[in-house]
């Protein structure tokens, strides 16, 4: 209400400035052209009908003005002309306004079905990531369970042989040894795929105790890896899950490319946001993989799909992860 008397003030008082400046400059010095400023103003903000009443007043204020000036007598044909010609100008502007809210209607129903369309692709990758990481836990779950029982099993049965043939002095014991060494080896790495696709400890004590078997498992003459953290865990498995394979990621490339000595895993949570900082002192990653990485684009659509973005910089010393999360949004 405020606005639109406002908006009515200004035109009445810009109809009576051009009008006295219409007095001012005589009658045989022309303002109409002026007008055309408070019939846009009240046309464009208060609708037609009020711009045809500004019109009205307008035509008025420039006959009393060229009167008062001077003028003998009023040509009506001028009058009318000059009205004939703000209608028109009142017409076309109210127009124009139509088009523009409709225009600006359409943007914003597209842009609506825009930001529907997003959140239900945003939904669908978030039940995808869950569904591939249920897939990856119980792949994980089998191969630690089913197929590496299988292998200690066989591996026990097979040092029963080997030392049976050793009592016996067999020519054959060599071999068997050899046969057990090797099955050692398949059960070690049908752990090691198994603990790169399955971490129970998320399922136990949550991200903290499962960051701090990752920092464990980091066995490497060379390198220590060490993890700090302050606050709570996350609440959410989803989020958890994650911030972990982010970290694990993160670790994964600075052994890989940085032939790191130390490695640093921080994590930092409040009721607000969760941080992440993964730090290396190695030779860090080049350019072309931290542009064009496959590891590093895992990495960074995990934190999105937590709700949170991620940011890979290479410094003097090495290279520096960081995961932010808004745990408000998440």
């Amino acid at each position: 209400m405020l606005r639109r008397t406002l908006i009515i003030a200004t035109c009445l008082l810009l109809v009576a400035l051009i009008g006295w400046l219409d007095y001012v400059s005589g009658f045989e010095n022309s303002l109409l052209i002026f007008y055309l400023a408070p019939i846009a103003l009240g046309t464009w903000f208060l609708g037609l009908w009020f711009g045809i009443a500004i019109a009205i007043f307008c035509v008025t204020a420039t006959v009393l003005s060229d009167l008062a000036a001077g003028l003998p007598r009023i040509a009506i044909w001028n009058c009318a002309s000059a009205f004939v010609a703000y209608l028109i100008f009142i017409f076309l502007l109210r127009r124009w306004h139509s088009l523009l809210s409709e225009m600006h209607l359409r943007v914003k129903e597209r842009t609506a079905d825009l930001q529907r369309e997003l959140a239900r692709r945003q939904q669908l990758e978030k039940e995808i990531a869950v569904v591939a990481e249920e897939e990856r836990n119980r792949v994980g779950r089998e191969l630690h369970d089913s197929l590496g029982q299988h292998l200690t099993g066989t591996g026990l049965l097979a040092e029963t042989v080997a030392k049976q043939l050793e009592k016996e002095n067999n020519n054959i014991q060599p071999t068997a040894r050899k046969v057990v060494r090797l099955i050692d080896q398949g059960i070690e790495l049908t752990r090691e795929i198994a603990r790169g696709l399955y971490s129970s400890e998320l399922d136990g004590d949550g991200l903290f105790s499962a960051l701090e078997s990752l920092s464990r498992s980091v066995v490497d003459n060379r390198t220590k890896c060490e993890f700090e953290h302050s606050g709570n865990p996350p609440r959410s498995k989803e989020l958890a899950t994650q911030v972990y394979w982010v970290a694990r990621e993160a670790v994964t490339n600075a052994l890989k490319h940085g032939q790191p000595t130390h490695i640093q895993i921080q994590l930092q949570t409040t009721d607000d946001y969760l941080r992440l900082k993964v730090e290396d002192d190695g030779g860090g990653l080049s350019q072309s993989t931290i542009k064009d990485g496959i590891g590093l684009k895992v990495m960074a659509q995990r934190a999105e799909l937590a709700g949170g973005t991620l940011r890979v910089e290479r410094v003097a010393h090495g290279t520096v992860v960081r995961c932010e999360i808004p745990l408000s949004e998440s």
